[in-house]
């Protein structure tokens, strides 16, 4: 009786995924990654070593003006309408109501432009340090035709309590969304009360003044937490870059040439991919698709169908059908869902690119599970089914793009 033949997609289950030995590295070598920290350029220069020994024609280091802080622009938006409702509270005329309602405005403007990766009046207060992209290129074995760009984020979060159980996961999604809702209702009801000299308005201040000032006290505990080592976050998504450079190097695309963009600050408002776009966006072409592989190591594979923290906004039709016809050659548990925060994907999608960000998220769909953010997210909690399925998909969905007709 002659044995069956296994899969590579099985191979690589039975044996164990080649990117989870990149993520041991990355995680005993560097350890935790704060953005805009020694750390995250210590990774890149390891990560740089291993795309090189794969081929790679060109390998930079980009340096930007990286923000280090995720919690600090929402710390202002959120104690700028705390102290507006408290002058309200305390004031009771048409002047303090006035200056209420625009301290109150003046946080809804922060927190949606923060969350749409725009300047607002906050961005000056915010500090900014180098830090570094890592670039590699690719070139296929003809002519290319297309292009595609494999990005990860380099950088590891935070650990504030608000991340340690589901139910504090959903309580914090509540606070923020009401403390939004409170700055909206604040910049309206004041300037009301202003212009129609409603002193009975300073009451409505009470619980506004309450909700935002425990929304800021919140931003304040996050930014005394230790970072994550970031295992899942991301260390997945570069381990799995690295394992799929690796395979190139004995089946390399044809048409196709390849970018491997290891970014940093991801986790304080995608500055990273914003200074590679702002930056080589013409270099890799409109048609360019952008792959961005976030948090692949735990759960079951998800590609976001929408993206963003407060507007999700779609994912381009070209990269979900490219995602589609990968999972039809190789077949792995996948479902479409919209995102709950943004990726590295949104600067892309925002400027019109082709984009597409792929995850896991375990079946049970909470997130904490996967240790989303805090100290646990350490590679013995990984799976390696989660890994080697991202590691099938994005091989597959090169050798689709790579045979796309021109």
């Amino acid at each position: 009786m002659v044995a069956p033949q296994m899969s590579a997609h099985a191979i690589l289950i039975a044996m164990e995924p080649r990117s989870l030995i990149h993520i041991r590295h990355l995680i005993n070598t560097v350890g935790a990654r704060p953005s805009c920290s020694p750390a995250v350029r210590h990774a890149a220069t390891e990560c740089a070593r291993v795309l090189q020994a794969c081929g790679a024609v060109e390998t930079r280091l980009q340096s930007f003006q990286g923000v280090p802080e995720t919690y600090l622009p929402f710390l202002w938006a959120f104690g700028a309408a705390a102290l507006g409702s408290l002058l309200a509270l305390l004031g009771s005329t048409a002047i303090f109501f006035a200056l209420g309602a625009v301290l109150n405005a003046l946080g809804v403007w922060a927190m949606l432009a923060e969350s749409e990766f725009r300047s607002h009046w906050a961005t000056p207060l915010i500090p900014r340090r180098e830090t570094v992209n890592l670039i590699t290129r690719f070139e296929p074995l003809e002519t290319p035709r297309q292009t595609v760009v494999l990005c990860a984020h380099l950088d590891t979060h935070r650990t504030p309590v608000f991340y340690s159980t589901n139910a504090w996961l959903k309580a914090f999604g509540a606070l923020v969304s009401g403390c939004f809702l409170s700055m909206a209702l604040g910049a309206l009801a004041f300037t009301v009360a202003a212009l129609f000299g409603w002193a009975w308005m300073r009451w409505l201040a009470l619980p506004l003044f309450l909700l935002q000032s425990f929304a800021a006290g919140m931003m304040l505990h996050a930014l005394r937490t230790p970072h994550t080592p970031g295992a899942n976050d991301n260390a997945s998504g570069v381990g799995v870059i690295l394992s799929t450079v690796e395979r190139l190097m004995n089946q390399p695309l044809r048409h196709t040439r390849l970018y491997a963009l290891l970014t940093d600050c991801e986790e304080t408002g995608a500055w990273g991919m914003r200074a590679f776009l702002d930056r080589h966006a013409d270099e890799t072409g409109r048609d360019a698709l952008y792959v961005i592989l976030d948090q692949v190591g735990a759960g079951e594979l998800r590609v976001l169908t929408r993206d963003g923290l407060i507007f999700k906004h779609p994912t381009h039709p070209q990269a979900l059908q490219w995602a589609r016809k990968a999972v039809q050659a190789q077949p792995v548990p996948y479902k479409e869902v919209i995102g709950t925060a943004y990726t590295d994907a949104l600067p892309a999608t925002l400027r019109g690119r082709i984009a597409l960000t792929v995850c896991a998220i375990p079946p049970s769909g909470e997130t904490t599970s996967a240790r989303w953010h805090q100290m646990s997210d350490i590679p013995e909690a990984l799976e390696a089914q989660a890994l080697a399925d991202a590691e099938a998909f994005t091989w597959t969905l090169l050798q689709v793009v790579d045979e796309e007709p021109e």
